[in-house]
């Protein structure tokens, strides 16, 4: 049951991600949505297991949230150097995605933080 309780959250961390990395990185940048597609792929997978599993358990929402955001900056800024400084993200293009993924980011930490309901936890008929 763990298994398919990551697999759900990666699904939905990625997607949120993926939504907002596709619309706003071409528009703010010189990026295609298939490169947006592939750093939201590293970056939901570098900040679920750095931030959402070892980060939002020892510190809590707020900590966690503002991990997610510099991981964001590093992921970007990273792929930025591999494609040989060709992105050039505008500042305002940095400040609405980096809001936004804060935002998603901050309920989706409460999401994660909420237990789910397992087989065991039904009543008994």
């Amino acid at each position: 049951m763990i298994f398919g309780r990551h697999v759900t959250a990666l699904l939905i961390k990625f997607i949120m991600i993926a939504i907002i990395s596709i619309v706003l990185l071409p528009l703010f940048s010189q990026i295609t949505a298939i490169q947006a597609f592939v750093i939201a792929l590293v970056l939901t997978i570098v900040a679920y297991f750095a931030g959402d599993l070892w980060i939002l358990q020892r510190y809590g929402n707020v900590y966690t949230t503002i991990a997610d955001v510099v991981i964001a900056v590093l992921v970007i800024g990273i792929a930025d150097q591999i494609l040989h400084y060709t992105m050039t993200i505008t500042g305002a293009g940095w400040i609405i995605t980096l809001a936004l993924l804060a935002f998603g980011e901050w309920y989706f930490h409460k999401y994660l933080i909420i237990p789910m309901k397992t087989v065991d936890d039904e009543p008994p008929v």
